[in-house]
């Protein structure tokens, strides 16, 4: 299954002489983890990270992504280069949100898989070798569940609604859209990446571009240190990703339109048969909810439309200040700056990504 052309371990690389740096150039697995204001977390995160990487059989790296902390968060993460093998860092320019940043991450990473998990420890690191180990079963997308959710009742309302919504308009037989612990193939990411290399990350694009997925329970504990960044207004915005990418969403606003022609038809009869004051008194109700769903129609098509233009321009939702890793003395340098784009870097991640040999972590299993 695997060609003799395919990665050296880099203890192959090693042995035959081969500089570390260049050894571990291109990992086998890339983990993904965007911290916005974590500071008192970074040490355990990035050792837990690292402690489980070094039990696995073949190369890895990690991707911290920091979205624009406003406190020691990056300071932290760079302390930790030299300390865990294979770290690099990702500094935003200034917070873009979850999302983006892990856009920013994965336009990054070099695996041949990822792994994206949350930055607040409510995610076990251990559960990474799980996830890896359904590589073996053929499966290019290993999503998680909360089985056990140590969070508020609104949170729980929100996330049984949302899930129940998003299986509707994907058609995906999906426990938990809104678990973001996830392993997959970065092959998935070629469907999310634009002419310059960037990758505009959405979740429904992994679910419904995955040729086999499955779902593993995992607990979620709670918070010990901070609170929560994602509120009302983000959750909607996150699910707005499902209602785009549904296929059934032109026939839910067709069901919608028709519904509104045969209810002015209801009304406009009522009037001439001698209900006219019952069909004034409804008219005014209806019509402001018909005008509000439009609006909010457009709102979401407008959204689209500049996400389009985005993306057509190799315009990214987010701008990279740098990437640090170690420089071979475990002080951190920085690898790339904020105008990275013009030097190459999209070019050398397209033809890295056209180049993928099939997936190198199925022979350690």
């Amino acid at each position: 299954m695997i060609g003799a052309t395919q990665e050296m371990s880099i203890e192959a690389n090693v042995a035959l002489g081969t500089p570390s740096w260049q050894a571990s150039a291109r990992p086998a697995l890339s983990v993904v983890c965007t911290v916005y204001n974590e500071e008192e977390v970074i040490p355990e995160l990035v050792d837990k990270l690292a402690l489980v990487l070094s039990t696995l059989d073949f190369s890895s790296e990690i991707v911290m992504v920091d979205d624009g902390s406003t406190d020691h968060t990056l300071a932290r993460l760079k302390t930790m280069i030299g300390q865990a093998p294979g770290l690099r860092i990702v500094e935003l320019y200034r917070n873009y949100g979850q999302v983006a940043a892990l856009g920013a991450g994965m336009s990054v990473a070099r695996g041949d898989w990822i792994v994206m998990l949350d930055g607040d420890l409510q995610h076990d690191p251990q559960d990474i070798r799980r996830l890896v180990a359904e590589i073996a079963n053929g499966h290019d997308l290993v999503a998680t569940y909360r089985e056990r959710r140590e969070e508020t009742n609104f949170r729980l309302a929100v996330t049984w609604l949302g899930n129940r919504v998003n299986r509707y308009l994907t058609g995906q037989r999906i426990r938990d859209f809104g678990s973001a612990y996830r392993l997959f193939s970065a092959r998935l990411l070629d469907m999310m990446r634009d002419g310059f290399g960037y990758v505009h990350y959405n979740t429904p694009a992994l679910y419904i571009n995955a040729r086999a997925g499955v779902e593993l329970p995992i607990t979620q504990f709670r918070r010990r240190y901070g609170a929560s960044k994602w509120d009302l207004i983000s959750l909607i915005q996150y699910n707005l990703d499902f209602l785009i990418h549904s296929k059934k969403i032109t026939q839910v606003l067709l069901n919608i339109g028709m519904l509104g022609i045969f209810i002015g038809i209801g009304l406009y009869i009522s009037s001439q048969v001698g209900f006219a004051e019952p069909a004034r008194a409804i008219t005014a109700p209806i019509s402001i909810a018909f005008t509000s769903f439009l609006v909010m129609l457009l709102a979401v098509i407008w959204r689209e439309v500049m996400q389009t233009q985005r993306y057509a321009r190799g315009q990214p939702p987010f701008l990279i200040a740098g990437v640090w890793q170690d420089c071979g003395d475990g002080s951190p340098s920085l690898e790339a700056g904020p105008r990275f784009r013009s030097s190459g870097f999209a070019a050398i991640h397209q033809n890295v990504s056209a180049a993928r040999p099939v997936e190198s972590i199925d022979r350690h299993i």
